[in-house]
């Protein structure tokens, strides 16, 4: 969830002040460090969630927290990677804004996934 906040209100509103002859670096250069941070953070949540499954202990809360980050993780592969693909070929207001959109409906199921966990840890 931090690391989505971090995204949302830092860096991609960072791409607007990116000149059109550098984009194409700078958005690769995005792309490929952005997984290394995303990487290990899906995961430990999904290490999570699934420890937390087999432990026996099943409450209405998981299956919120489950439903929610996988919603996330659905978002990611079907439509905002598409968009960063479209954005390395060209950039776009279009496709940023798009973009930008995507990633606030990512970041309420991420923000949902860790209340459920939250109330559930309680």
């Amino acid at each position: 969830m931090g690391l989505g906040l971090t995204v949302g209100t830092t860096t991609y509103p960072s791409f607007a002040l990116v000149g059109d002859e550098e984009w194409a670096a700078f958005h690769d250069q995005h792309s490929n460090r952005i997984s290394w941070a995303v990487g290990p953070a899906w995961v430990s949540q999904a290490a999570g969630i699934i420890w937390w499954f087999t432990s026996g202990v099943e409450v209405v809360a998981w299956w919120f927290t489950a439903v929610l980050a996988l919603a996330a993780v659905a978002m990611t592969a079907g439509m905002a990677v598409d968009l960063h693909r479209q954005l390395g070929v060209a950039r776009s207001t279009a496709i940023l804004k798009r973009l930008r959109v995507v990633h606030s409906l990512r970041t309420v199921a991420w923000i949902g996934a860790a209340l459920a966990a939250t109330i559930a840890l309680r």
